[in-house]
């Protein structure tokens, strides 16, 4: 009956155990990720310049229209994509000198293995970011950055994963 009583408080123990790991959200122990303070999500007219505290940011004030989905050749203003990550996006900057072609390239066969999020799309979005942010490339999700400097597919689509949808907003 001891024996028993063992095996019972192990597999009760087990239980709780993958419990907790399976209601766990975002791994946020996750190597060079950042949580970074709310600045709030206030609409502000288009083509306003808008102020961030943190650069890039990763919340506060944007533009009333998100940007569509995508790997661009051209910068989206953060304006645009601040509304994305309130809709539970993900914003991959990157910052390319003579091999950005080669660049893309690599992001659009991430972005087309990646699953649609929940009003079926892809919702990354990936742009070159003119200003300095310490790192070659930065994963960002609504208050969340994870910057690197090598290009690591994998490491974008796990970020995608723990943090599609998880935007403050429940919209496209």
């Amino acid at each position: 009956m001891a024996g028993l009583s063992v095996l019972g408080a192990g597999v009760v123990a087990a239980l709780a155990m993958l419990v907790i790991a399976l209601g766990r959200g975002p791994d946020t122990d996750a190597p060079q990720r950042i949580r970074i303070e709310n600045e709030g999500r206030q609409h502000v007219a288009e083509g306003s310049v808008v102020e961030h505290e943190a650069n890039p940011p990763a919340s506060g004030d944007h533009y009333p229209t998100w940007s569509r989905y995508g790997v661009f050749e051209e910068q989206v203003n953060p304006g645009y994509w601040v509304h994305n990550l309130e809709h539970g996006a993900i914003v991959l900057l990157y910052a390319c000198t003579d091999d950005c072609e080669q660049v893309r390239s690599e992001i659009n066969r991430v972005y087309g293995s990646l699953p649609d999020g929940a009003f079926g799309e892809v919702k990354l979005l990936a742009t070159p970011y003119a200003e300095d942010f310490g790192s070659r490339f930065m994963l960002i999700a609504w208050n969340w950055q994870e910057p690197f400097d090598e290009f690591d597919a994998g490491r974008i689509e796990r970020f995608y994963r723990e943090f599609l949808d998880r935007g403050p907003e429940r919209a496209p």
